[in-house]
């Protein structure tokens, strides 16, 4: 239990300057409750950063209930790595293996943090898929979802029907891919958008320009996913 309740806490714990006086409990360890705000990268290097998410990744075992290895998992995209790509520009071409090194395109930057959360990939064979592709690739035999809209309203309203909380694969029509994150009735896009090579963004949906330009989406879960967490949970880093 004392296990458990230190991997829990890490995420949290580590972003702090001082260990906490009293422990972090389960029902603590949270990401910011009702809000999309991601923390900022830490002092230590991305490098650095991957071999944290290797130990907490690691820490893992079967005793771990669905839930509480989906926050752990969800606080590793948002806490550990995603923050480190933000501002990241945008290439066709680009495929690095740090952010802030080089240009990015869309797919690389997906396939490349999901690598860094220790998810078995083949980063160049997945970002030369197409989005549906790609989320056949990460599902695996696991079903996926299909959204089809007319405009922009009703995009957004089968999104908040159909999308639970936490971090999920999207893939943009025939164009484009990211993630989407959910928390309580907020969701935002986190992709390397194309236009003028914006590069890495964190998108309020509401805001984003991507209604324009797609009526379907291809969605596939990761947080709160029972399979793709046990094969992520399984499979330890190297």
């Amino acid at each position: 239990m004392q296990l458990r309740h230190l991997l829990l806490c890490f995420p949290l714990w580590i972003s702090c300057q001082n260990t906490p006086a009293t422990p972090i409990t389960l029902e603590k360890v949270t990401l910011e409750p009702a809000s999309l705000r991601f923390t900022k990268p830490s002092q230590r290097s991305y490098s650095q950063e991957k071999k944290v998410v290797k130990d907490l990744k690691n820490a893992l075992n079967a005793a771990f209930s669905n839930e509480e290895t989906s926050r752990v998992f969800t606080a590793i995209m948002v806490h550990h790595l995603i923050p480190y790509w933000v501002g990241t520009p945008w290439s066709f071409d680009g495929h690095p293996e740090q952010p802030g090194t080089q240009p990015v395109a869309c797919s690389y930057f997906v396939a490349t943090v999901l690598r860094d959360a220790g998810v078995t990939l083949n980063r160049y064979r997945m970002a030369q898929l197409g989005p549906e592709d790609e989320a056949r690739y990460l599902s695996e035999k696991d079903p996926y979802l299909t959204l089809t809209f007319s405009d922009a309203d009703s995009g957004k309203k089968m999104l908040a029907e159909k999308i639970p909380e936490g971090i999920h694969f999207i893939g943009f029509g025939d164009i484009h891919v990211g993630f989407i994150y959910r928390k309580g009735n907020q969701m935002t896009f986190i992709h390397s958008y194309y236009k003028n090579t914006i590069g890495v963004i964190i998108d309020p949906i509401e805001n984003s320009p991507l209604w324009e330009v797609c009526n379907r989406f291809y969605v596939y879960p990761l947080s709160g996913n029972a399979p793709f967490l046990t094969r992520w949970k399984t499979k330890k880093a190297a």
